[in-house]
């Protein structure tokens, strides 16, 4: 059965998703390549659409744990360090496979959202940055995670 906050953030996962999409698919192939962040090592549009699919689907591995009991961050975990190495773990995908990417873990993101019952949205864990939230919350940080990473590559791309 769908509840109304099932319905409110899929509505606002759907929003921010597609706003990005839009500039995304906007994008010639070499803006790919631009640099977006460049403090530690140059994070290009590219690595940062890996980060946002990196970071989503740790977040709903999250929401999982918190459903079943289980601790959400292992103890020492540094995301500094974790973000550091996204561009290893994603490897260098084409644009195509990162839209790809960005469909097929939203879909599982979704899969989560749907499953989940009343009493679930106020259970809490330990979010990397955020400290303890609910799944709610959780939620509420996909779609700005998504919303703020759009907003980086337009700026380093002189779009806004």
């Amino acid at each position: 059965m769908t509840t109304n906050k099932q319905e409110t953030w899929r509505q606002a996962l759907a929003q921010a998703r597609q706003s990005l999409l839009a500039l995304l698919n906007s994008l010639e192939p070499a803006q790919w390549d631009a640099t977006v962040f460049s403090e530690n090592s140059a994070w290009t549009v590219a690595t940062v659409v890996g980060h946002l699919i990196d970071g989503e689907r740790g977040m709903s591995i999250q929401v999982h744990k918190i459903r079943k009991g289980e601790p959400t961050i292992p103890e020492g975990f540094d995301l500094e360090r974790w973000n550091a190495g996204v561009q290893k773990r994603i490897g260098n995908p084409s644009p195509a496979e990162l839209l790809a990417a960005l469909e097929s873990t939203r879909a599982k993101t979704l899969e989560g959202l749907a499953s989940l019952k009343e009493e679930e949205w106020a259970l809490s864990g330990r979010h990397p940055s955020r400290g303890i939230i609910t799944i709610e919350q959780y939620y509420a940080t996909m779609a700005g995670h998504d919303q703020q990473h759009k907003q980086d590559i337009e700026q380093a791309l002189g779009l806004n």
